[in-house]
């Protein structure tokens, strides 16, 4: 039938267009000298992302073999030197001054910013079934178009409480990290911008390269603030959080948004359905040596987006 001969070379030319998306984006990240990333070849397993770390970022069902799994157990040292920076403790145990916070916060705003452009670029590229979906739960490319789309309402919810915070608590949104100079991003933010925008300028990166990116920082995000709560359970005095150095904004209002069981919620969900994308686009071989470049990326930019202090 000719209808179904046409749906055929349609289908059949869509896979080879996602194949040869596929192999590019392989070469972006593959370096030939480098034998394959597995959790024992990047480094020993010496420092162990902890088993409460590993609850709060992956779902509890995740399995061992699981994209997310096996990226975490890739590099721990390099993720726990992402979220355990001195800049966490301080802001932990309300010892940061409101210029060091300001400008580490007018960092994360550009940060934040740049992220809406990212989202609108995944979303661009979940590829939609013909047919009805009767119960879009059961559908991955639905459930990841809910994800992302509640993904953009939880930023502008973001970027307006930064607005409402810095206003209540006397921080800046544009403060220059050097005073002498005008307010810009620093190389670590710019790094993050260049990602984000990345997904906008190039066809070629593939929606499950996108989900690794939005699950890598989310999860570090989440992880390395958690690490800066603990330190202000155990700061053990009685003095009030209003006498903190930033007058309580993060021990009040930025900590327990950003440690929220609700945010605990949205990276598993990230985390699981990067999973099933994954098995849906059978990744492995040189696939896993790309997702894991990209995830040791993201790790060292992270560790160099806190500030020294």
């Amino acid at each position: 039938m000719p209808g179904q001969a046409k749906a055929e070379a349609k289908a059949e030319a869509k896979a080879e267009a996602k194949a040869k998306a596929k192999a590019e984006a392989v070469e972006r990240y593959t370096v030939p000298r480098h034998p394959m990333i597995t959790p024992s070849s990047i480094e020993p397993p010496v420092h162990n992302v902890s088993d409460e770390v590993r609850h709060m970022i992956l779902p509890s069902d995740a399995r061992p073999n699981s994209l997310t799994t096996f990226l975490l157990n890739a590099s721990p040292q390099g993720f726990n030197l992402a979220t355990q920076h001195p800049f966490l403790q301080h802001a932990g145990k309300g010892t940061l001054p409101k210029a060091t916070l300001s400008r580490w916060l007018s960092q994360d705003r550009l940060y934040a910013q740049s992220y809406i452009a990212f989202i609108g670029a995944l979303i661009a590229r979940v590829d939609l079934p013909y047919e009805e979906i009767s119960h879009k739960p059961n559908s991955l490319q639905w459930r990841i178009v809910d994800l992302l789309s509640s993904s953009l309402e939880n930023i502008h919810r973001e970027l307006a409480f930064f607005d409402d915070t810095a206003g209540k608590y006397g921080l800046q949104l544009d403060a220059p990290s050097d005073p002498d100079t005008t307010f810009q991003p620093v190389l670590a933010t710019e790094q993050y911008i260049e990602i984000f925008r990345s997904f906008g300028k190039d066809p070629s990166k593939s929606l499950l390269e996108g989900m690794v990116v939005l699950w890598a920082t989310e999860a570090c995000y989440l992880s390395a603030w958690t690490y800066a709560s603990s330190f202000s359970t155990e700061r053990g005095d009685d003095k009030p959080s209003s006498s903190d150095l930033d007058g309580g904004a993060l021990r009040e209002a930025f900590i327990p948004n950003w440690t929220s069981s609700e945010f605990q919620s949205f990276v598993k969900e990230i985390a699981a359905l990067t999973d099933l994308l994954g098995e849906q686009e059978c990744v492995k071989g040189r696939e896993l040596n790309l997702f894991g470049w990209l995830w040791l990326h993201i790790l060292d930019t992270e560790r160099r987006f806190w500030p020294e202090v």
